[in-house]
């Protein structure tokens, strides 16, 4: 609703109803007596005037609270409205992954020898060399001890080091195989200004530390200069340019590292007051050609001559051969969380490409994507509900292209919730009010030891959204609940009011417990 002119969408917001009780009668759901016909009127009288109250005037509100034991929605404010989720699509894309592929699917990413060259088969996976995953992995050293953790070099080393124990001295290609994915790295509706910025990071058949160089700056003749990237890379260049480092205290710490028109070729600029304490990020532009690099380079350092290197071509053949060293495997319930938990871009974008690729049968797409994630909310909610209340751009919602309506994410959300085959990692993956991720800093009047909240925000420009469960810890959620704001430039202090509405509306029903 706009708070100005409150309307309601009865049409799309009744179908929604219909649609989201009628799908879960295959679905599993628990048995539970549906709450008092007065307790949900009262509900939605509060959550109404919570709205109204919101001070969101000139902007435009959608909610939606459905019980989900019943399906019944016990509050709406024009919920079929399809409003922009920013990262709220994660709820959709990650769920649709886990239905698609499954819980116990794993993704996997190889080595193997074809005749005289290795090739890595990539599988999209996201967290492939995140510093993230490297810091918790168990690896065996030299001298057969078993340690944590494990540096960039380390992880693509176990398959060198195999090589050297087979045998190879000589190799006449190094070849990433990215094609389980296309090759557009970057969505064209992404804001061009902001392709820098690690959250925009491309999206690859083969990713490898979140597609990012962790740049560590220094001084360098009174001049700023990049002292060591990792993971080191002695091919790429970085121009100091007019960067400055100025320490004085009129002066202000703006370094910072663009892009120039080559891929290995980068520029400081700004002024350095201080040595930044962590590396600056950097995109990397085709991940696949930089990690064919990066193997080609670790292969020379172990002694094993590479004549050349390159990402595989649409008319090679499928690559076969034994595999060399260990196949690095990755859970998708580990992916799924991370993806929801920190709400990582990278990570949603390579869930939606992948389930693409699953069910489609061909790379995964952006395209794919889209037509696989309606395709899945059909199959789970009924025939033509996306059609009526989804458009499907981009799998993270960095994209202002993505509509969807709340009473569709909260029937999604309920329908999970009944779904014992992947209900368990979906709701683990959320973030969970007051304790983690996203929301950790927030809900802080919330009782978290009687109140179990775990949800998933979502913001862009102008847009801030929260959806998830309210409930009882270690069971099955009572409520799912998906507030929407967009148009919050068009009110002062926006942001900050609605994020005070989402939590008023989850306290209210955190008071209905």
């Amino acid at each position: 609703m706009r708070i100005s002119n409150s309307l309601t969408s009865g049409l799309l917001a009744s179908f929604l109803v219909a649609a989201g009780a009628a799908s879960m009668a295959c679905a599993g759901a628990p048995t539970r007596a549906a709450a008092p016909a007065r307790a949900a009127t009262d509900l939605g009288a509060a959550v109404r005037a919570a709205v109204e109250a919101s001070g969101l005037r000139g902007s435009t509100v959608s909610v939606s609270v459905r019980d989900v034991a019943s399906g019944k929605i016990v509050a709406d404010v024009d919920g079929g409205t399809a409003m922009v989720p920013a990262s709220n699509m994660k709820v959709l894309t990650t769920g649709a992954a886990l239905h698609v592929l499954g819980a116990d699917w794993k993704f996997r990413t190889r080595m193997v020898r074809d005749g005289d060259r290795l090739v890595v088969v990539g599988d999209g996976d996201p967290s492939l060399g995140d510093p993230e995953f490297l810091a918790r992995m168990q690896h065996t050293t030299a001298d057969g001890t078993r340690r944590a953790g494990m540096s960039t070099e380390g992880l693509v080393d176990t398959w060198v080091n195999a090589a050297r124990r087979a045998g190879i001295d000589r190799v006449s290609e190094v070849v990433v195989d990215d094609r389980v994915f296309d090759r557009q790295f970057v969505h064209p509706s992404w804001p061009a200004d902001q392709l820098s910025n690690s959250y925009c990071a491309e999206v690859a058949g083969l990713n490898f530390h979140e597609n990012l160089i962790g740049a560590a700056l220094t001084l360098s003749g009174g001049r700023p200069a990049v002292a060591s990237t990792q993971p080191a890379a002695p091919w790429i260049s970085f121009d100091p340019g007019r960067a400055t480092a100025d320490g004085s205290k009129r002066a202000s710490q703006t370094i910072g590292i663009l892009r120039t028109g080559e891929p290995w070729s980068f520029t400081l600029s700004g002024n350095m007051k201080a040595t930044p304490a962590e590396p600056v990020s950097i995109c990397v532009q085709d991940m696949p050609e930089f990690f064919a690099r990066y193997v080609g380079e670790r292969l020379r350092r172990a002694g094993i001559a590479c004549a050349s290197v390159r990402v595989a071509a649409p008319t090679d053949p499928d690559f076969s051969g034994d595999s060399v060293g260990p196949e690095i495997v990755m859970p998708i319930g580990e992916v799924v969380r991370r993806c929801n938990t920190e709400s990582h871009n990278l990570y949603a974008e390579a869930l939606l490409k992948r389930l693409a690729a699953e069910k489609l049968g061909k790379p995964g797409s952006w395209a794919g994507g889209a037509r696989a994630l309606a395709a899945v909310v059909d199959e789970r909610l009924g025939t033509g509900i996306a059609a009526k209340a989804l458009a499907v751009s981009d799998g993270s919602g960095l994209s202002r292209d993505n509509r969807v309506a709340p009473g569709l994410v909260t029937a999604w959300l309920r329908s999970i919730a009944n779904d014992d085959r992947i209900a368990a990692p979906f709701i683990e993956s959320l973030a969970v009010a007051g304790e983690t991720g996203t929301v950790r800093k927030r809900f802080d009047t919330l009782d978290t030891t009687r109140v179990f909240v775990p949800c998933k925000t979502g913001y862009i420009n102008g847009t801030s959204c929260l959806s998830g469960y309210v409930g009882a810890p270690k069971a099955t959620p009572r409520w799912a609940f998906s507030v929407m704001c967009n148009d919050l430039t068009k009110t002062k202090e926006g942001v900050a009011k609605a994020k005070a509405l989402q939590e008023r509306v989850v306290m209210i029903l955190a008071g209905a417990m």
